[in-house]
């Protein structure tokens, strides 16, 4: 698949390589759903084929790599989100050895934002004395966390989308899905991040938070009872909710905007909402009640009676005199 939005940077770095300026440390950064491990890994199946052109996808190379283990590829992962000053120090280790079969030792560190302070200076030690035939790469969505220092001895690619590359993601998003409006609350669920807006898609899950929506509605107008509703909604996942708690957020954006009959918002729980005379007060206050179900979703608690104290509590902000 063609993800328009990275040439540019497959540019810069090829441009950097044919010109014989290869960084030794590469920072790439931005959101999760704008595709930085795609852009890593046609970055890495270049840097390992032996071929001139890159990635012919027949040698020993890029076999190796389509397999996911190639011997001169280190990726580093978080453990309980965190990353060790014992992970860097094995990382020194494998750039001391020469490539196995390949003309470099590749690191990977995802979530680089995770280094606590040791694995950080570590690093720190490994960019000021990089090895020759060796490169790391930084992925992060956060990189204001990283250190200054380590910022400074890095190139950065920062993944953004410009205004006409946006304007390409609802026709590319189309291609693939079909339904025009689907794509377009998909983007404005994800922030125009195309992954992740593709995968809402691929899962239903804008089907899923109509049934959700559909079933709070139902309950706080009496058209279904609290305890039915509630037991329904506790088949809902965590991923589920979080879309809900997204999606109150992004009502209570519009309702300051004074842009609330944005098209991809409406629902009939919406138009119940709007009858209060506190409206932004009552959106606040369902996400909020969500929230408490969120982190309580995987503990002891009964979730069943959560979300009907939920139901309950809304019913009372909605109708306050009954």
């Amino acid at each position: 698949m063609n993800y328009f939005w990275l040439d540019k940077y497959l540019e810069q770095w090829q441009s950097a390589i044919q010109t014989n300026h290869k960084p030794q440390a590469v920072i790439i950064s931005g959101p999760s759903g704008l595709g930085k491990e795609v852009l890593l890994n046609q970055i890495l199946a270049d840097l390992v084929c032996r071929e001139e052109a890159g990635h012919c996808g027949k040698c020993q190379n890029c076999l190796l790599f389509k397999q996911g283990h190639h011997p001169d590829i280190n990726r580093i992962e978080p453990e309980n989100e965190l990353i060790k000053v014992k992970m860097i120090r094995e990382l020194t280790q494998f750039f001391t050895a020469t490539p196995h079969c390949s003309n470099y030792k590749i690191a990977v560190i995802n979530d680089a934002d995770n280094m606590n302070i040791a694995a950080a200076n570590s690093l720190l030690k490994v960019l000021e004395e990089p090895p020759s035939r060796g490169i790391l790469f930084l992925l992060t969505s956060v990189e204001h966390q990283l250190m200054p220092t380590i910022r400074s001895r890095c190139i950065n690619m920062q993944l953004t989308l410009d205004e006409a590359e946006r304007s390409q993601l609802k026709p590319w998003l189309a291609k693939q899905h079909g339904d025009i409006d689907a794509v377009d609350k998909a983007l404005l669920f994800n922030d125009f991040q195309p992954l992740s807006a593709m995968t809402m898609l691929a899962n239903n899950h804008l089907q899923e938070l109509d049934e959700m929506l559909d079933l709070i509605a139902q309950a706080v107008v009496d058209k279904a009872s609290v305890t039915n509703a509630a037991k329904k909604l506790t088949e809902h996942s965590t991923e589920q909710w979080e879309l809900l708690q997204r999606y109150l957020m992004l009502l209570g954006k519009s309702y300051l905007r004074q842009d609330s009959n944005h098209k991809y918002l409406q629902h009939a729980l919406n138009q119940i909402i709007k009858n209060s005379p506190k409206v932004f007060h009552i959106i606040i206050k369902i996400a909020e009640l969500v929230q408490i179900i969120m982190l309580n979703l995987n503990t002891q608690i009964k979730s069943q009676l959560l979300i009907e104290s939920m139901l309950i509590e809304i019913k009372k902000e909605l109708n306050p005199g009954r």
